[in-house]
């Protein structure tokens, strides 16, 4: 009885650490990918922002040298 009783006790320590690993390594994937997606998302949005600002610019400087022609 007491053989059985260690055998079930390791095996439970066994199957609770496998578990903890696999945990583990799932979350450091998901962390791995999750780091991933969002530089792409970062640089996106700073392209887009970049892109809207560059088109702002060309439209304010341009209206700048229209007003000048009206002095």
């Amino acid at each position: 009885m007491t053989a059985t009783a260690d055998f079930r006790q390791m095996a439970q320590y066994i199957g609770l650490a496998m578990c903890s690993l696999i945990m583990r390594t799932a979350f450091w994937v998901f962390g791995i990918i999750w780091g991933i997606v969002r530089e792409i998302v970062n640089g996106v949005f700073r392209v887009a922002i970049g892109v809207i600002v560059a088109i702002l610019s060309t439209i304010v400087f341009f209206g700048f040298i229209l007003w000048l022609f009206t002095l």
